[in-house]
């Protein structure tokens, strides 16, 4: 009995239509590039992909769909949404663009979605270009109902095998000389002296080339000599970057030559040259680590504009949130040494893959070079906000990596402190940030999503802007998702606190958020894990008292779903500690609810709360059909409840008549022996009040079930009482009566065999009595043969007739294979063939194994149940083994 709701609904479809928007933009952006904004096929999948996107916003006048990327997974409102191609290549361009999230308002216009497809799709595979033509659309756009948050992923450590757009140039053709000119910075280091010595006139020793053998060291010149590094400033870098892009022009223009960089390089500042010919002295020592092709004149310029930001950087004339702008201006003035060195770039965007942009290799590099403890302290600075996502994940990593959670986490808690920020921009990168290291925070040793949640909810219920509350959602349904994950209880019940708080201010941003993080949906593995524990986690039973009536359908359904006696003892404990309330809520549900959900508490209601369940069920089961009145039934008896015999007996009168030999079994496996009196009357009563003769057979049995002495007197009235010289009662009345007789004093055995005309064999197959130490919910009634020779049955119904082959039996049903179609759960005439006889019964269909199909008997005649009897004694002559374990199966039918 699955509980499926509302809010799972709406999640499935909402992430539905995000994987189909995502499949259709990306199909959008490549007709535009394939045929134009304007062509025919381009208008039609704009249509679909605008569609799409309208039925992913959800319809509530503040709401918002935020489409982020974490890793190379998608996130729809901080949900991961299921990764496909489509999916993986999108969350692929976005990152390599360097972009966190795509915020869609709920006012979304077509002109705005327009523009982002024009951006994406002018921009082609290369990230710096999409990432350009995005910005160029929307930086200016403060009124746009499309919103783009940018955050630098910048690679924590050189080691990983990360390398820089220059090394990812690798088939330069500057030339058949020039090339390994260019590349060798003992050349150029020959250069920049030969042209030092033209400036002072010594042009013999200067040489007439680089390859000219001056004699000149690496290093040489005014400052070099003392060995200290010129401190740089801002022109002289840009002076130096435009010099190397004069070399690399002399690689493509035939009129430039040696004596040209020559005189170009005399006219230079001598601060100029000595950085550069630091900078080279410093590549000449590394060059045989580097490789023959890697490119210098990038590679020298990229160093210096890293070596100029990191100088700045710690001597604190630049901030945190100034590096990226600094190294974007550098970047800028590298843009056309790029465009001489882009052969293999332009050969990797035509082959499709993704090119990042240069500012952010520069920032990579950058944070690469920057100590440990300059990191630590950034990190820990009021300006924390400020440092990527990726690089806050590098760092905590290699803490963690060193034992050092304490740093850890200190670094984590002022990240986190950002959400507290009086300006917006550092709120909306710690939302951002946060949504991508959520995991971090519910790591193994640091787990703060605990504390974390609490600041969260604070922040939801009080941020007045709209776009930072939809970045805070994310990040919220992120780190719910990082605790439901790994099963962090305390975390999820802070979560859920935080929610009621949220629900005080803003009650449909709550109810929003409810669906996105979904901790009603997880609860039944919550149920699982508790009952496996041997204590009850207060964080678990506290989430279930935050999540009614939520937690009580499920509970109830687990409760049905029980299959040993343990587990539903353990259920029934679990509901005990919800206390009042969750009493009261089982109690709404049976007198309110629909019929499915308010027939699955009363088996915790015959445990916990009898009066109610006696007070509103009559009233209840008159609305029900005989299939949820037999469902009723099975879940008293599962709850073994002392007094369920009592409940039942109740209930009777209320009852469909087929379900009416079940409860009176129940009521004698029972053992409560207040039932007695009442089940005597039905004994001696039979069919003069309304009864069938099965419903007297069967409470027979219960009073031989229950041994009660005071039932010996109507027992042995119906095994003994003749009339002229015949016994009055049917002889499968008399057998029933007689092994009554015999279990409540043995005695009466040997006496009834003797005076009775009964045999032992007929006694023999008897009702079974409750066994304590099954381990079962529910035991069988009945020792259950397996025939020795499989019989041939039909079934007939309203719904047609089908052929069931028949290889187990007992007085209360049996199991065969199924023929044709079988409807579990109905009602049906079973008609055996037993030579020239038949035996014939009214059954109700029971689920059992693969391609089997159980049945209970719930009507027969004494004539026909005596020849089943019959039946059953000629197979255990034959074979006394047959008999099936009389625990083996004993689950829920």
């Amino acid at each position: 009995m699955r509980i499926y709701t509302a809010a799972t609904t709406k999640r499935d479809d909402r992430n539905a239509s995000a994987r189909a928007f995502i499949h259709s933009l990306n199909i959008l952006v490549k007709y535009v590039r394939l045929y134009g904004f304007e062509h025919k096929r381009t208008d039609g999948q704009f249509e679909i992909t605008w569609k799409e996107l309208q039925q992913g916003l959800p319809k509530d006048a503040q709401g918002g769909f935020l489409l982020g990327v974490s890793g190379n997974k998608l996130l729809l409102d901080g949900t991961p949404l299921d990764s496909g191609q489509a999916e993986h290549s999108f969350a692929q361009l976005l990152t390599a663009a360097g972009l966190a999230s795509i915020s869609f308002s709920n006012q979304v216009s077509v002109e705005d979605f327009a523009k982002l497809v024009r951006a994406f799709a002018v921009g082609g595979s290369k990230a710096q270009d999409v990432v350009s033509q995005i910005k160029n659309t929307f930086q200016d756009a403060k009124n746009s109902t499309i919103k783009i948050n940018e955050v630098k992923f910048i690679a924590a450590d050189p080691a990983t095998g990360d390398v820089s757009i220059a090394a990812q140039i690798a088939a330069q053709t500057l030339g058949p000389e020039f090339k390994n000119w260019l590349n060798d910075p003992q050349k150029l280091l020959q250069l920049i002296a030969a042209a030092e010595g033209a400036r002072s006139g010594d042009s013999g020793n200067a040489g007439t080339g680089p390859g000219s053998g001056t004699g000149t060291s690496p290093g040489s010149g005014s400052g070099s000599a003392s060995g200290v590094e010129a401190p740089l400033e801002e022109q002289e870098v840009l002076k130096t970057i435009r010099l190397l892009t004069r070399f690399g022009e002399a690689g493509t223009d035939p009129n430039l030559g040696v004596e040209s960089l020559k005189r170009e390089l005399a006219e230079v500042d001598p601060n100029t040259k000595l950085n550069l010919q630091q900078l080279l002295a410093s590549l000449t020592a590394n060059s045989p680590q580097e490789g023959p092709d890697a490119p210098l004149l990038m590679k020298a310029a990229e160093h210096m504009a890293i070596r100029f930001a990191l100088e700045r950087f710690q001597k604190g004339e630049v901030k945190v949130n100034a590096v990226h702008q600094l190294l974007e201006h550098m970047s800028r003035q590298m843009d056309t040494l790029r465009r001489i060195l882009n052969v293999q770039e332009d050969k990797m965007s035509k082959a499709g893959i993704l090119v990042e942009s240069h500012a952010d290799i520069l920032d990579r590099m950058f944070w690469a070079e920057v100590p440990d403890s300059g990191k630590k302290s950034v990190l820990l600075s009021a300006e924390a906000a400020c440092v990527p996502p990726r690089n806050v994940r590098q760092f905590v990593e290699l803490m963690v990596s060193r034992n050092d959670n304490e740093t850890a986490i200190a670094v984590l808690n002022n990240y986190s402190s950002g959400l507290g920020a009086k300006d917006p921009d550092p709120r909306r990168k710690t939302a951002i940030g946060l949504s991508q290291l959520a995991d971090l925070f519910a790591a193994p040793g640091i787990e703060l999503i605990p504390l974390l949640a609490a600041t969260l909810g604070e922040s939801l219920a009080s941020e007045p802007d709209h776009e930072v509350q939809g970045l805070l959602g994310a990040a919220f349904v992120r780190m719910s998702s990082e605790a439901g994950i790994r099963k962090q209880y305390d975390a999820l019940d802070q979560i859920c606190a935080a929610m009621e708080h949220v629900a005080t201010q803003r009650p449909a941003l709550s109810a929003e958020l409810r669906t996105r993080i979904g901790v009603e949906n997880r609860l039944p593995a919550f149920l699982e894990d508790a009952l496996r524990t041997p204590h009850f986690s207060p964080a678990i039973v506290s989430i279930l008292r935050r999540t009614f009536p939520a937690s009580v359908e499920h509970l109830a359904d687990r409760f049905f779903r029980c299959m040993q006696r343990e587990e539903c003892d353990r259920t029934v404990d679990l509901a005990r500690e919800l206390g009042t309330e969750g009493i009261q809520q089982m109690r709404e549900m049976l007198r309110t609810g629909a019929v499915r959900q308010a027939c699955s508490v009363v088996g915790l209601l015959s445990r916990l709360e009898v009066p109610t369940m006696l007070e509103l069920l009559p009233i209840r089961l008159k609305e029900w059909n005989r299939f949820y009145h037999d469902v009723t039934v099975r879940q008293i008896a599962y709850g073994s409840a002392s007094d369920r015999g009592r409940s039942l007996l109740e209930l009777l009168e209320h009852m469909d008549p087929t379900v009416l030999p079940q409860a009176i079994d129940e009521i004698g496996m029972s053992g409560d022996r207040s039932t007695v009196p009442p089940l005597m009357v039905m004994a001696a009563a039979g069919e003069a009040e309304g009864r069938s003769p099965l419903i007297q057979l069967k409470a027979v049995e219960s009073l031989g079930r229950l041994r009660e002495p005071e039932s010996v007197t109507v027992l042995r009235r119906l095994v003994e009482t003749k009339k002229m010289w015949k016994w009055v009662h049917h002889r499968e009345l008399r057998i029933a009566a007689a092994q009554a007789l015999a279990k409540i004093d043995p005695r009466y055995g040997s006496q009834v065999l003797a005076e009775a005309g009964l045999s032992s064999a007929e006694l023999a197959i008897a009702p079974l009595d409750s066994a304590p130490a099954c381990p079962w919910v529910r035991q069988r009634r009945y020792e259950r043969i397996i025939l020795s020779k499989a019989l041939s049955a039909n079934i007939s119904s309203s719904w047609g007739k089908s052929g069931i082959v028949v290889r187990e039996l007992s007085l209360g049903g049996g199991m065969g294979t199924k023929e044709g179609n079988m409807r579990v759960g109905s009602e049906a005439i079973l008609d055996v063939s037993v030579g020239v006889r038949h035996i014939r019964a009214r059954v109700l269909l029971r689920r059992a194994r693969l391609n089997e199909v159980g049945f209970e008997i719930v009507d027969i005649d004494l004539e026909s149940r005596y020849r089943l009897r019959s039946l059953l004694m000629e197979t255990l002559d034959r074979a006394p083994e047959m008999k099936a374990n009389e625990w083996d199966g004993q689950r829920k039918p």
